[in-house]
Parts: C-alpha cells; sequence; structure tokens
C-alpha cells in the first residue's frame, strides 16, 4: 500500500468516527427528551388515577362519624389538630387509605447500597420526583378545559366570600348566644335561692301561709340528684354509692366560651364528707359548636376530685394475700391495690389518648365510643339538665319525651299505647 493510499484509508476511518460521534451527541438529547416527557405523561396519569381513587374512598368515608375517622387518623399517626370541617377528616382518610393500598401493591425497591447511583442519576431521580408532585398539584385543574378552569376561578372567589360571611356570622351568633346567656343568669341564680330555701319565706307569702312546711325542711332536698336520675343518659352513671354524695349537689352551671368554640360545665357542692372540692369542672373545646355539623372534639379537660380519707367512690382498695414463688416460695404477703368500682363521678376524669404508637384500630374504636358518650352526657347537661331542671326533677321532661316519641306511632292490632306519666324504671335508684 502506497502512502497515499494509507492517508486516505486514515481519513475515511477518521471520518466514519467523527460521524458516529456526531450522531451519538444528536441521539443522546432526544432520548433524553423522550424519556422526560414520557415521565411526566406518567406522573399526570398516576395523579388522576390517584385522584380518581381518592375521591371514591371520600364517597364510602362520608358516612362515618367524625370522632372514628379522627382516631383512625391519629391511630396512623396523621395529626388532625387544625381539622375544623369533616370535609378535611374524610380527604385525610381517603387519601391514607388510597397510598396504603399503594404502597402493598409496590414491589420492595433496591436499597442505595445494592443499587448505587452516579450523581447525575440521583440529580435525574429528584429532578423526577419534583416534577410528579407539581403534575400531581396540578392535577385536578389540569383536566378541566382552560375555560372552564376561569370559570372554576371565579366560583373559588364567591366561595371564598361567603366563608368570610360565615366568619361573620358565627362571631355574631357567638354575641347573641353571650347576651342570651346573661340574661338567663338571674333565672338561673333565682333557681338556686329556691333549691337552697333562701325563698321559702318569700313564696310561703306569696301563696297566703306564713313560715315554712314540712317540720323545718326548707328549699327542695335532693333537687339536682332527682333530676339527674330522670334523665336516661346520666341516670344510667349513678350508682347507689353516689346518692348520697350528689345530695351536696347545690347547682350546676354551663358557660359558653365568648369565641363560641366550646362550653365548661360547674358542679357547686356544698360542704360534704366526701371531697375537699367546692367545684367540679369540665370543658370541651369544639371549633365547630355553632355549626350544625357533627362535634370536632379538640380538647376535653375535667379536674381531680380532692378524695377524704376512706371516702373516693371511684377507686376501692382491696387487700390481697399474695404467694411467693422462686426463692421466697411459700411465703405470703399481703397487698393493696386499687380496683376500679363503677361511679358518676369519673365523668370529671375524660378518656385519655394513649400514644400514637400503642394505639391499634381496636382501641382506636373503643376511644371513639368513649368520647361520644362523655359529650352525650355533657349534652345532656347543657342542653336540657341545666335550662330545665325543674321539669326533669318533676318528671314533666321525660313525660313529654314519651309523648313526643309515641305520637303518630301505630300499634299492632289489639295492643294499646302504655299510659304517659309513668315512672321511668331504669332510672329507679334503691
Amino acid at each position: 500500500m502506497t502512502q497515499g493510499e494509507a492517508a486516505a484509508q486514515a481519513a475515511g476511518v477518521e471520518a466514519a468516527t467523527g460521524k458516529d460521534k456526531a450522531a451519538d451527541t444528536t441521539t443522546g438529547p432526544n432520548t433524553a427528551t423522550t424519556d422526560h416527557s414520557s415521565s411526566e405523561e406518567q406522573a399526570i396519569d398516576h395523579a388522576k388515577s390517584f385522584e380518581e381513587m381518592v375521591q371514591a374512598e371520600m364517597e364510602n368515608a362520608k358516612g362515618m362519624k367524625i370522632s372514628e375517622l379522627k382516631m383512625k387518623l391519629m391511630a396512623k399517626g396523621v395529626l388532625t389538630s387544625t381539622f375544623c370541617e369533616k370535609s378535611e377528616f374524610v380527604r385525610a382518610y381517603a387519601e391514607l387509605v388510597v397510598k396504603e393500598s399503594e404502597q402493598q401493591q409496590q414491589p420492595p425497591t433496591l436499597s442505595p447500597a445494592s443499587a448505587p447511583l452516579s450523581n447525575g442519576s440521583n440529580a435525574a431521580s429528584e429532578e423526577t420526583d419534583e416534577e410528579d408532585s407539581e403534575a400531581a398539584d396540578n392535577d385536578g385543574e389540569e383536566k378541566w378545559p382552560l375555560h372552564v378552569r376561569h370559570r372554576l376561578d371565579k366560583l373559588r372567589e364567591m366561595n371564598d366570600e361567603r366563608e368570610e360571611m360565615m366568619k361573620a356570622y358565627l362571631a355574631e351568633r357567638a354575641k347573641l348566644e353571650a347576651k342570651y346567656q346573661q340574661l338567663f343568669r338571674p333565672l338561673y341564680e333565682k333557681r338556686k335561692g329556691i333549691v337552697l330555701g333562701k325563698m321559702d319565706e318569700e313564696i310561703a307569702k306569696e301563696n297566703g301561709s306564713e313560715g315554712t312546711t314540712g317540720e323545718g325542711e326548707r328549699g327542695i332536698p335532693q333537687f339536682w340528684v332527682v333530676a339527674l336520675s330522670q334523665m336516661p343518659v346520666t341516670c344510667e352513671l349513678i350508682t347507689e354509692q353516689d346518692v348520697d354524695c350528689l345530695g351536696y349537689l347545690e347547682d350546676i352551671t354551663c358557660t359558653d366560651y365568648e369565641n363560641g368554640e366550646g362550653f365548661k360545665l360547674e358542679f357547686h357542692f356544698a360542704s360534704n364528707d366526701y371531697f375537699e372540692n367546692s367545684v367540679l369542672t369540665k370543658s370541651y373545646d369544639v371549633p365547630n359548636f355553632l355549626l350544625a355539623d357533627e362535634p370536632i372534639l379538640k380538647n376535653v379537660e375535667g379536674c381531680e376530685i380532692q378524695w377524704k380519707p376512706g371516702k373516693c367512690l371511684t377507686f376501692v382498695e382491696v387487700t390481697k394475700q399474695q404467694r411467693g414463688k422462686g426463692k421466697n416460695a411459700g411465703q405470703t404477703r399481703t397487698i393493696t391495690k386499687k380496683e376500679r368500682t363503677e361511679s358518676f363521678f369519673h365523668f370529671f376524669t375524660p378518656p385519655k389518648m394513649p400514644s400514637l404508637e400503642s394505639m391499634d384500630e381496636q382501641e382506636a374504636t373503643r376511644l371513639e365510643a368513649a368520647f361520644d358518650q362523655d359529650y352525650d352526657v355533657a349534652q345532656a347537661f347543657r342542653s336540657h339538665i341545666v335550662p330545665k331542671a325543674v321539669m326533669w326533677f318533676a318528671g314533666d321532661a321525660m313525660e313529654k319525651e314519651m309523648e313526643a316519641a309515641m305520637e303518630g306511632m301505630e300499634w299492632p292490632p289489639g295492643v294499646t299505647a302504655p299510659p304517659s306519666g309513668e315512672e321511668n324504671p331504669e332510672c329507679k335508684q334503691s
């Protein structure tokens, strides 16, 4: 081969190599662009699929109580302290269910040790994650045409205006509630005076008689304990041992918070043989208290009862003989344990929320029932017993409720409705 032929061959090889390099350079970016576009499409498809599944789960969750949703979310470590509406609980629960379902279906991923990535690969992965997140955030908008999105924006503006009006309404309603609470207060104070016998002479003069009646008995003894025993929600909490202690109860008051987001119950006791406290309290923080929605309990606080020695009604000390084991086999020792007893006064110790790590779904269900019952009792005091105590004491309230329940009821042929005015057998105290 001559020098000219060799030079020509070398030039041809170099030219071919250059073309290959140029082809590689041209193909690389195109491939990356295609992969990038495909990744975006996959992210958008996933976001749409995720949202569809969330919407389906939300429909299933709408029938659940707020307390149940709250407990299930907290059992999974989801904070709910900022939630004020049921829709927020429903959305959070639906997203949790869908995410857990996806995690169960995904294959295990390789750890960094078994699948090391270069710096460039890590950067690409982070960029893809950000794009997936953006696609998920914008998914609700992307599925609508542009002209529809503009109309949705206008509707959102109107909804924001309504929310501002709603805030003004709640503030005004809270002031109205507070106004009438102040108007009711003198009536409740006068009721307290009658119950304690401070108006016996005045009432006697109004009725044309002098002095008191009942052989020196003043006021209305056992007024509050009888009223509580007539109310189905509270009577089931009262034991025979509670009756004497509740006989010292002089008054029950309820005060709504000024911001309209909760209330406080106060139980005023005369000096007694059972505890040192003159007032026992229970308060409830309920952000949506003035709305017709199911209540969202943000916080419940009770109080510590300072029992006098040997007078505790909620726990009893039990002495037991315990046999030794191992080195102490054959020996016995005396131990004292506290055992819980049924009592109305457990009401002042609200259910406790365990740590999220130790709470499973069964525990969450138990707590849900406990909080529901606790709030039912509180509402019985606030809405029925405090404002209508005399109706419950005299039995008028129960009679009216029974008449309302039986009104329009169809009885089987040959069966007559029971006469009204009968005493509630479940609420009798022996």
